[in-house]
């Protein structure tokens, strides 16, 4: 029997450029930059507000619907209490060694980031065991080659024309790879590959780059991309869906007031990274005070994510497993 390849954004084309293989994003980071050195400062902080920021905001949608109000108190320990006395600790180790938080904090992304590739996978219907654990080990092995000795790879050895031909090249096959499979009966079989090569992928910057800042944006932007789409397109289904039970046709109001406040929030974040954390363009590690608040929220979404994404819990198979595909 043939497998029917579901949807979580509206088309398959969708699907593949912003879930299972957003990897046009690394390719024209990539490129931009290389290209036009002085447009880095503005490329880092542009990809920190629009998406890293913004996919940490979006967690806050699964506190603002109401449907979810009393679960979340009948959960209130588990989500609150533990979260606070953590915070209390992470606080008292940072006036002592903040690197030690940032470490924690790389390795907490690190284990969240994968964890979503994983369970995009099997969203997509990717089962096998072996393909599975191999995300996990490649993620491990460049996360912490990446840590300890990030641009451990010289690719400076290429020209500048040979490189731009290389990520010219690679966009070009890229986007007709997404278009020749957009429906062709392989269409499942090769949005499995896929989504293993960019949950492998996705670390895989840090061991080119030096600077960690730009090497994670890099790859760990097609995470925030995947979460941005994943996140949205499940809540404009819901809102949609409950609009229509009442006799509404329109988006709900709430939707407009609830994206400018993530966009606040990403612009806020944005602000206490970029004034918190050492320059991009300076091989320091010294960080601030002030990078500690997006680090305290980001921390809090690695944790959180972990229950409002566990479909076996009977409200979330209800209240999000039910708008999960298009």
């Amino acid at each position: 029997m043939k497998k029917v390849e579901r949807t979580i954004t509206s088309n398959k084309i969708q699907d593949k450029l912003l879930i299972s293989f957003p990897l046009w994003f690394p390719l024209l980071y990539i490129l931009i930059n290389f290209n036009f050195p002085a447009a880095t400062f503005f490329l880092f902080i542009a990809s920190i507000f629009i998406l890293r920021e913004t996919h940490f905001g979006s967690t806050w949608l699964f506190f603002f619907d109401r449907d979810n109000w009393k679960w979340l108190r009948e959960n209130s320990y588990n989500l609150f209490f533990i979260p606070i006395y953590s915070l209390v600790l992470v606080f008292f180790v940072w006036t002592i060694v903040p690197s030690a938080v940032i470490i924690f904090h790389y390795l907490a992304s690190g284990w969240h980031v994968t964890r979503q590739s994983v369970g995009i996978q099997k969203v997509y219907g990717l089962v096998s065991k072996t393909w599975i654990s191999l995300t996990y080990f490649v993620s491990a092995i460049c996360l912490f080659i990446g840590l300890s000795k990030p641009g451990i790879i010289d690719s400076s050895i290429l020209s500048k024309s040979n490189f731009n031909l290389i990520l010219i090249v690679a966009l070009i096959i890229y986007f007709s790879f997404i278009y020749l499979f957009r429906n062709s009966d392989n269409s499942f079989l090769m949005t499995n590959i896929m989504t293993f090569f960019t949950g492998i992928s996705i670390f895989l910057p840090l061991l080119f780059f030096k600077n960690l800042a730009i090497g994670t944006t890099v790859g760990v932007g097609m995470h925030w991309i995947q979460y941005l789409a994943i996140m949205w397109s499940n809540y404009i289904r819901k809102s949609k869906d409950k609009s229509t039970a009442v006799g509404n046709e329109k988006y709900p109001k709430s939707l407009i007031s609830r994206l400018s406040f993530i966009l606040l929030y990403g612009l806020i974040m944005t602000f206490l990274t970029v004034k918190g954390m050492p320059q991009v363009s300076s091989d320091s590690n010294d960080y601030s005070t002030l990078y500690l608040i997006p680090i305290i929220f980001q921390l809090y979404h690695f944790y959180i994510d972990g229950f409002i994404w566990r479909f076996s819990d009977p409200h979330i198979k209800k209240q999000i497993g039910t708008y999960m595909f298009n």
